[in-house]
């Protein structure tokens, strides 16, 4: 509804000052969708405000239907009455002129309640057009704030999708072979979401990449950290090979031998247990 309608609409149906109360209410909300879209809205518009926002508009609109409905049927009621006195008038043998002038008034009176019959129609059609786009203006909007379902290795986790959105455009530098970028944004997602289930995955994925940009020792600090933080991950076999080799590149051959032998310890008949004895050999 736009500005310009609401006025015609209040004046048409003439409804109670609560009926126009709800159908102001309405207006306002489904004009303020363009805000609740922007930048700024997202900001303030919490997913609590926005379902009452919703649960509200749609009492306020059943409220203007019920109203409206009841008076199509007062109308409808006055115009069968008037009818009626018509048909009876008709049907006398002297027709007199007050009766004719009562006549004319009376078929004036009943064009003028079937043009506000048609108008109560339209505008009734024109509100339920509104409300289903305003109910669907609102549902895309909540499930912008949603959280949504993803896998991680194996376990399925409830995730904000500000969260999901950070951890994938990471990943995808890192996929990319822009190692650098790759390292920040990793870092830049654990000072976000310290508590995330990505967080393993996370450290994997940047200590590989600290690897692969040649910064071994930074390497070493992550891989490490998932290995003591999360000793169950099954990422810590071949985080500790990726470990492994960073030390042996750092020269620190001893600790490397240490760490291909302690995966083939905690972790025998792994994929990652059989490179770790072939690379503890190369190095001795």
């Amino acid at each position: 509804m736009t500005v310009q309608a609401l006025p015609s609409l209040l004046r048409l149906i003439r409804p109670s000052p609560a009926c126009r109360a709800v159908a102001l209410a309405s207006w306002v909300l489904v004009a303020g969708v363009g805000t609740f879209a922007s930048p700024a809205g997202a900001a303030i518009f919490g997913d609590d405000e926005a379902r009452m926002a919703v649960l509200e508009v749609r009492g306020k609109l059943e409220v203007f239907q019920r109203e409206t409905l009841r008076q199509l049927n007062e109308i409808a009621r006055q115009q069968a009455d008037m009818e009626q006195r018509l048909g009876r008038l008709e049907q006398g043998q002297r027709v007199n002129l007050d009766q004719q002038n009562l006549m004319e008034q009376l078929r004036q009176e009943v064009a003028r309640l079937r043009g506000q019959l048609e108008v109560q129609l339209n505008d009734m059609s024109q509100t339920r057009k509104q409300q289903k786009e305003l109910s669907t203006a609102l549902d895309n909007r909540l499930k912008q704030f949603e959280p949504v379902q993803v896998t991680v290795d194996d376990k399925t986790f409830s995730v904000e999708q500000t969260e999901k959105r950070a951890y994938d455009a990471a990943l995808e530098l890192f996929r990319a072979s822009d190692f650098k970028g790759a390292v920040a944004a990793f870092q830049s997602f654990q000072k976000t979401h310290p508590d995330s289930p990505y967080i393993p995955l996370v450290l994997y994925w940047q200590g590989g990449a600290q690897y692969a940009g040649g910064e071994f020792k930074a390497a070493i600090s992550t891989l490490d950290q998932l290995a003591r933080r999360h000793p169950d991950n099954p990422r810590v076999p071949d985080a500790m090979l990726i470990l492994g080799n960073a030390q042996a590149d750092a020269g620190d051959r001893k600790s490397a031998r240490d760490t291909f032998k302690a995966i083939g310890d905690k972790f025998p008949g792994t994929p990652a247990s059989g490179a770790a004895k072939e690379r503890m050999a190369a190095l001795r």
